[in-house]
């Protein structure tokens, strides 16, 4: 689940890196849909432009640490991001 994400995300690392280093980025499928200030905003952005389905949001670092999660958002509705 989400390797096509990932693998776009590998692909524009160096540019992400440059222009928006310490931001999220929301990616979908095969499009870099934005970058963000908060994970919050990027969630939420990704929530309301494609419910809720799998999406990528991370973080933009030239050194990434290892995370483990999972999301609680499947039944929540957007008042879980307020």
């Amino acid at each position: 689940m989400l390797e096509t994400e990932i693998g776009i995300y590998e692909k524009n690392k160096e540019r992400l890196l440059r222009e928006h280093e310490g931001e999220f980025v929301l990616i979908h499928d095969k499009e870099i849909v934005g970058t963000f200030k908060s994970q919050e905003d990027a969630i939420r952005i990704g929530i309301e432009r494609f419910g809720n389905v799998p999406f990528l949001v991370k973080k933009i670092e030239q050194h990434e640490q290892s995370q483990n999660f999972t999301s609680n958002l499947i039944a929540c509705d957007l008042s879980c991001l307020q």
